[in-house]
């Protein structure tokens, strides 16, 4: 079996485009740094996977009342599949897409086909990856999300909202402000109305105003569960009269980017 001939049979065609972007675009990015890092050459799986789990453990460590599980199974399936196609692996994720396997067959979840075949794909998932020989194209950067909409991202149990200005370009990354304050729980809009935006710190001790162009940000809803739309057409803008002005229009960043841009400036 091929890994296209398995993701198919998840009859999850958006969750597996997405979760194969977010691979497309570590692994070339990773692919990259390696030419240059012997680190990164060495471990490909230690630069990637870590960005990976942040954002979809949003799925997996969700809930039982805002994701199912047998969503979390077939995300876990999805994610061993394409790990392995990229030349990648991960023993623990692999252990949780067996026992995935196993309660969808158990729920009848799946087709009749997945259930003859899903000792193949355990056997190829569990299998040692053959490393890719080139750099994975880079996934396009549509978005579904617009001007005005307000946004929450979601790291751990924490949850950043931000403002999407305009878009770099018709249909493609939202240009975003983050409000300044840090949730433990997606707030409501009237939550944000008079807060101020979020300034970056730098090394002269100034706080300026920062935007950033942010790749990745796709679908609506997100399949990783760690994009929500809080509301849309909203006309405030967070207010950054106390900022100094920005170093450039924005910073252009993809969504794993996003991730540790965050946790420096909150």
């Amino acid at each position: 079996m091929t890994h296209q001939q398995i993701l198919d049979k998840l009859a999850s065609k958006a969750l597996v485009q997405n979760i194969d972007d977010d691979f497309a675009r570590l692994t070339a990015k990773a692919m990259a740094y390696a030419k240059h890092d012997t680190k990164i050459a060495e471990n490909l799986t230690g630069y990637i996977l870590p960005k990976i789990v942040l954002r979809w453990n949003c799925v997996l460590n969700a809930d039982h009342t805002e994701v199912t599980d047998n969503y979390k199974r077939t995300t876990f399936v999805a994610l061993a599949v394409i790990l392995h196609k990229y030349g990648l692996k991960d023993s623990e994720i692999t252990e949780k897409a067996i026992e995935a396997i196993d309660a969808l067959n158990r729920d009848v979840v799946l087709s009749d086909d997945f259930f003859r075949k899903s000792d193949q794909i355990k056997k190829l998932i569990s299998s040692e990856p053959v490393p890719l020989r080139r750099k994975p194209s880079l996934p396009d950067n549509i978005t579904f999300y617009r001007p005005k909409d307000v946004i929450a991202i979601q790291l751990d149990k924490h949850f950043y909202c931000a403002y999407i200005h305009k878009l770099s370009r018709p249909n493609e990354s939202p240009i975003i402000e983050f409000y300044d304050t840090i949730f433990d729980k997606v707030p409501e809009i009237q939550e944000l109305e008079k807060l101020p935006a979020k300034g970056k710190l730098y090394n002269d001790g100034s706080k300026r105003i920062s935007k950033y162009a942010v790749s990745g940000i796709k679908f609506l809803p997100d399949l990783a569960n760690q994009i929500k739309l809080i509301h849309s057409n909203v006309e405030t803008s967070p207010s950054n009269a106390h900022l100094e002005e920005s170093v450039g229009l924005y910073a252009v960043m993809d969504i794993f980017e996003i991730q540790n841009e965050i946790e420096r400036l909150f």
